[in-house]
């Protein structure tokens, strides 16, 4: 092997690899920072980056590197094929981002049955087509919806229990699958029990480091257990480490959105590891990496806190910009989509609730404040007094409490006489009852800023995932810019490019579980055929 095992970093490899997780507390209680955003590792372009020695060397027929839903059916599946399978997990726990899903695209179930949900698979796909405005792959999107049916009654197969149908009906179907406390940590457990009897050997805290290579051709992972350098040598291996996650450097580098405005709100680990290995082996540059961001929140706070939802799942409240103007519709939050964007076109956004809402959502809350299934509408929000005093105290810089308008002008450093003029220009429509610029509907508006003390809420985009960064083809092989196959090199689930534009696709509820589900399973029966080859 020797020098035919030298791997060689690419520019875009070497961006973002000092950048940290952002750790999730208490199943996305609070979404801690992730390290400062702008870090980066050093080295220099084109330097070559040689395998150490190993200590061990472990022989199979497919590697699966990461262990959400993808990684996971992947391992299975291949295993069911017949196939050797080493599972390795750079975290300490299975499941990454999957743990906090929802639930799963899917289709056949009897849960559909019973709801006597019948349509054409087509329809829901030409929604998402034209949605995107065909900046998607449609030969992906095929292969998930092909296998729709076959992958869902696979899962079940393996035990995992659903509680029910999601009720938004898209192309007159309600495909999203809930699973059980709608938390993916249930089906992932399952999946854990149907790959320890499938045989998988599966190596926690043992994080693939660099793809080896020979002649061209992927053999094998390079991995990491603690002081011991392991080689797992393989004649396939599969990607299915969640795309760039946390990793800021790649966020600023390969999207058109800025990481100021956004907080990680993902599984702790997901830096896209899979994505640097892929570059490393020769599939060129990074691919097609979107930032489809859905919600908003406010940071240092998680997706299941309640003063986050009340500041920034709130359509009833003001919204400013850096400048003290209104900018946008704030019942937006509500598409769960568009805010993200809106936001991205301001400098700084904040959300404006004075203390008769605060009051009102805390005791009663409002079936239009909440976010999904972590803080559900209609909840009465007991917990943000307790929070807001806390982060008060921490002196968190994004929460702000003010007795008048002009001393929260001040904490803002925003012109107190442009954000006085804007609150009295917003209860005026709130006493009119029509929004003549922005066409908030009324029903949003049913709170004037008037009573102090006055709160404000430094508000960003909840990410939760990254798609893409490998370039695949409808088999799941990993591809060069020209098209060409790195042979033995597959992926699977949300690093797959080409799902995928910036705006979080919605027709097609639960589809990055979806996603991960197929390409598991494809790339996996694909990975497994060449073994036996």
């Amino acid at each position: 092997m020797g020098e035919e095992r030298m791997v060689l970093s690419r520019r875009h490899l070497l961006m973002g690899m000092g950048v940290g997780a952002a750790t999730m507390m208490a199943g996305l209680a609070g979404c801690s920072a992730a390290e400062p955003k702008g870090s980066a590792a050093g080295g220099q372009e084109g330097a070559p980056s040689v395998l150490k020695e190993a200590t061990e060397t472990v022989e199979a027929d497919v590697v699966v590197v990461g262990s959400g839903i993808a990684g996971m059916s992947a391992a299975i599946t291949a295993a069911e094929e017949g196939a050797r399978v080493v599972q390795l997990e750079k975290q300490s726990i299975l499941g990454g981002g999957s743990n906090f899903a929802e639930g799963v695209f899917g289709m056949g179930s009897d849960l559909q049955k019973e709801a006597g949900v019948t349509g054409d698979l087509a329809d829901l796909l030409a929604i998402e087509m034209e949605f995107q405005k065909y900046k998607v792959d449609y030969t992906l999107w095929k292969g998930v919806l092909d296998g729709a049916e076959e992958n869902l009654l696979w899962l079940i197969d393996q035990g995992v229990e659903f509680v029910g149908l999601n009720e938004a009906v898209y192309g007159n179907l309600r495909t999203q699958h809930l699973y059980k406390d709608h938390r993916g940590a249930n089906m992932i457990a399952k999946l854990e029990e149907s790959a320890r009897a499938a045989g998988v050997e599966t190596r926690l805290s043992t994080p693939a480091k660099h793809l080896i290579v020979e002649n061209g051709a992927v053999v094998g992972v390079q991995a990491e257990s603690g002081k011991d350098v392991v080689d797992v040598m393989a004649k396939a291996v599969i990607l299915a480490t969640g795309s760039s996650g946390s990793n800021w450097e790649m966020f600023d580098e390969h999207t058109s959105r800025s990481s100021k405005h956004y907080m990680w709100c993902g599984a702790q680990g997901i830096e896209g590891d899979g994505i640097k290995m892929a570059m490393e082996a020769g599939m060129g540059a990074c691919y097609r990496l979107m930032a489809p961001i859905v919600g908003t929140t406010v940071e240092p706070l998680g997706l299941t806190s309640q003063l986050a939802a009340l500041g920034a799942c709130n359509p009833i409240a003001l919204w400013v910009n850096q400048d003290g103007v209104r900018y946008m519709d704030e019942g937006q939050v509500r598409k769960v989509i568009t805010a993200p964007n809106a936001l991205d076109t301001q400098i700084v956004s904040y959300s404006i609730v004075d203390q008769d809402l605060f009051d009102t959502l805390v005791e009663h809350g409002d079936p239009n404040v909440g976010w999904g299934f972590y803080v559900p509408r209609g909840t009465a929000l007991s917990e943000a007094p307790a929070e807001l005093e806390r982060e008060l105290e921490r002196g968190t810089d994004t929460i702000f409490k003010a007795d008048s308008l002009a001393q929260l002008a001040e904490q803002l450093s925003i012109d107190p006489v442009v954000l006085q003029s804007t609150v009295d220009e917003y209860n005026g429509v709130v006493d009119a009852q029509v929004d003549a610029i922005h066409r908030k509907d009324p029903k949003y508006l049913t709170h004037k800023v008037s009573t102090p003390p006055f709160y404000a809420f430094h508000v960003v985009g909840s990410n939760v995932n990254m798609f893409g960064g490998i370039h695949v083809n409808s088999e799941c092989e990993v591809i060069r810019e020209d098209g060409s196959t790195i042979e033995g090199l597959y992926a699977a689930g949300l690093e797959c490019g080409g799902f995928q534009g910036e705006t979080y696709g919605i027709s097609i509820p639960s589809s990055c579980q979806g996603i991960g589900l197929s390409t598991g399973r494809r790339s996996a029966k694909n990975a497994a055929r060449r073994a036996r080859s």
